[in-house]
This record gives C-alpha cells, structure tokens and sequence, in this order.
C-alpha cells in the first residue's frame, strides 16, 4: 500500500467522522416550507449558526465523495 493511499484513507475517516459529528449538530427542520415563506424571509438567506452548520457539511461532504473518488482510483 503506497504511502499516498494511506494518507487519503486517515482523511477519509477523519472526514467520515467529522461529517457525523456535523450532522448530529444540525437541528431537524419541523416546520416545513409554508413556515419559510410566511416569516418574510428569504430562502437563501443567512441563518446564523445554522447556516454555518450547513456550509460545514455541504464542504465536508464534497470532500468525502472527492477522496471517495480518488480512494478508487489510486488503489487499481
């Protein structure tokens, strides 16, 4: 196993574990799309904390489906 592969593989765990950490943090949406458009705000608009959370997974995510890719590609 090159030196390489092992290196992607720790960043892939850690990224694995930082992606379920991330996801635990988010608080589940109850109220659906009618509470969004009745507050006047807009839908892609900053949401504080929340909004950090979810820039932070989105990320963490490309980076899992990245390394994911290329976990594949270097182990042929």
């Amino acid at each position: 196993m090159s030196a390489i592969l092992t290196l992607f593989l720790v960043l892939f765990a850690a990224i694995c574990v930082g992606l379920v950490f991330f996801i635990l943090l988010q608080v589940p949406k109850q109220a659906g799309l009618t509470a969004s458009m009745a507050s006047g705000g807009s839908l892609l608009g900053g949401r504080g904390v929340e909004g950090g959370l979810v820039r932070v997974t989105s990320v963490l995510g490309g980076l899992f489906m990245l390394l994911a890719f290329l976990i594949v590609f270097i182990s042929r």
